[in-house]
């Protein structure tokens, strides 16, 4: 399944990881992004760059500091976080927020099989259930509305908060709703499915789809500025940086276009799907198949990548020249922890360390890094469980 699901939420294999150095082929490492506090949705910001501020990404090595059960067998997904708090679910029925200091429940709420991961406003939390959105209190969990009837799938994609607005993919549609009460301000429908994690930046929404378009759409009324056709389905988020668009298609292919035109700049064959992509300005990320890539972008050039067959990454967060994502490792007894890189070579900075219930616990869904704290979730003894590393 997880072979299947592209940018998927489910738990990947086990896993083992190298790192080849940097490439003559790149140049030098000039990050642009600065990034925002707190994992507010699933690609840490809203143009989904993964990139936090340096004062609040944590030093390698990492160690565990607690972990929280949240039930279930089905899955786990990437969890968001404030400074406080930390909203995670399993994929069988229900959805936490959890204390950040320390790991205690503040409440749970049950949800009719909850998809993707959960997007925070300052007033609302806004999460996916099987058949529709749901907008809750993030103080109490309780329902503040319930948005339109909308059927989302297993590997669902994750909806984006900016201003007043949520966007939100669905089954065949990209919506927007406001983000007060849930009502539909606009809808773009392709009648293929939308299950790809849009990016905003500016006044522009940039999406992937399954009908093999990359769409850029005015924010505010969900006008088409431009449309760019690849060769495959396209199920995996986009990120944007410095003016351009990263997206990567089912048939292995990540493409960079420019933000304001869509023309291609280059495209860069992974020779896999990509799960997850994320941006510093000076790399563009992909996690695909079992691979993560650093790619320059301005030209595409090959910079490193972690090489092993065996290595497993979905997830990606940087700051401060270290790239943070989840490295499996066979026969290791740290296999299935967050990693830390090096942003510019690739090369592993420190092994995490933590004491689980069992030898085979695995937290590859993440990271969220926020306030000098890595968070991830996984399976461990008691089954999906929420970890916090720092």
């Amino acid at each position: 399944m997880v072979g299947l699901a592209g940018c998927g939420q489910l738990l990947g294999d086990d896993s083992d990881e190298s790192n080849m150095g940097r490439t003559e082929a790149c140049g030098t490492y000039e990050p642009t992004v600065s990034g925002s506090s707190g994992w507010r949705t699933v690609g840490g910001d809203p143009a989904g760059t993964g990139v936090v501020p340096a004062t609040g990404a944590p030093e390698a090595p990492l160690s565990l500091d607690w972990t929280f059960t949240l039930g279930g067998m089905a899955g786990a997904v990437r969890p968001v976080a404030t400074a406080d708090r930390v909203y995670a679910h399993e994929m069988d029925s229900m959805l936490y927020a959890v204390d950040a200091g320390t790991g205690e429940e503040v409440w749970g709420k049950r949800v009719d099989a909850p998809r993707g991961s959960s997007a925070i406003g300052d007033d609302v939390v806004v999460t996916l259930a099987e058949s529709t959105v749901l907008g809750l209190n993030p103080e109490t969990g309780k329902t503040r509305w319930t948005g339109p009837d909308s059927h989302v799938g297993l590997f669902q994609g994750s909806p984006v908060i900016i201003d007043e607005t949520v966007y939100v993919p669905t089954e065949l549609s990209l919506l927007a709703l406001n983000l007060a009460d849930g009502s539909i301000r606009w809808q773009h429908t392709t009648g293929e499915e939308t299950v790809a994690t849009p990016a905003i930046i500016g006044d522009t929404i940039y999406y992937g789809d399954y009908d093999t378009y990359v769409y850029a759409l005015d924010a505010a009324t969900g006008e088409e500025r431009w449309r760019v056709k690849t060769n495959a389905h396209i199920d995996c988020n986009v990120a944007i940086a410095d003016g351009t668009v990263f997206a990567g298609s089912d048939e292995g292919v990540l493409h960079a276009l420019d933000a304001g035109t869509g023309d291609h700049r280059w495209t860069y064959d992974l020779q896999s799907i990509p799960k997850v992509i994320a941006s510093d300005g000076a790399h563009a990320y992909v996690g695909a198949g079992a691979t993560l890539h650093a790619l320059e972008v301005v030209t595409g050039a090959h910079c490193w990548s972690t090489e092993n067959e065996d290595s497993y990454v979905t997830g990606i967060a940087i700051s401060d020249g270290r790239v943070y994502a989840p490295l499996e490792r066979i026969g290791s007894e740290n296999g299935g922890l967050p990693g830390v890189l090096d942003a510019a070579t690739g090369e592993a900075l420190a092994e995490t360390h933590g004491q689980f219930e069992s030898s085979w616990a695995r937290f590859n869904r993440g990271p969220a890094v926020v306030d000098g704290a890595v968070y991830a979730s996984g399976v461990d003894e008691g089954g999906i469980t929420l970890a916090r590393f720092s």
